[in-house]
């Protein structure tokens, strides 16, 4: 096939040489006249794929809640364990780090295990709180029980001081 497409532009190139003269002032006649012999063509495709990837923007958005100082807090103990002056004890030791306390009070019934019931807005500090209650379980106070205070703090019988 190689050979004839050489073969074809050979010829190609002869007649056109040929059909072009030159008169006396050195003028050109490039007059092609048709050829009824049509040239096999060769026709190379190439597929191009475009590719586009679209992405939304990544909105990322985080809330930071400010924490509360442990004097901008007002902490109740209650004693749900039923050992004298337990929950007055507590409350001192909440006041030596620098939490606001209330009166302690007794919690009927006797708890198993202690607990930390915090109100609206105040989950960031009970769960801080719970540090020094490690066997207390956190969550919020929906019943509101204790007027004034923040966080409620009741000694189960897991609390060890």
């Amino acid at each position: 096939m190689l050979g004839g497409i050489v073969a074809v532009g050979i010829i190609v190139y002869l007649g056109l040489s040929a059909l072009s003269t030159t008169d006396g002032r050195g003028s050109t006649d490039t007059t092609v006249t048709p050829s009824t012999t049509a040239a096999p063509l060769t026709t190379i495709t190439r597929a191009i794929t475009t590719t586009t990837t679209t992405s939304a923007p990544t909105t990322s958005t985080s809330t930071t809640v400010a924490r509360r100082a442990p004097s901008e807090i007002v902490v109740v103990v209650l004693n749900g364990v039923g050992v004298a002056g337990l929950a007055a004890e507590v409350s001192s030791g909440l006041e030596a780090l620098g939490y606001q306390t209330l009166e302690p009070g007794n919690y009927e019934p006797v708890l198993s295990q202690s607990l930390i019931l915090y109100s609206e807005g105040f989950e960031v500090e009970a769960f801080e709180l719970a540090a020094e209650f490690p066997d207390a379980q956190v969550q919020q106070d929906t019943a509101g029980n204790e007027e004034g205070a923040d966080i409620v703090v009741v000694l189960g019988e897991s609390y060890e001081s």
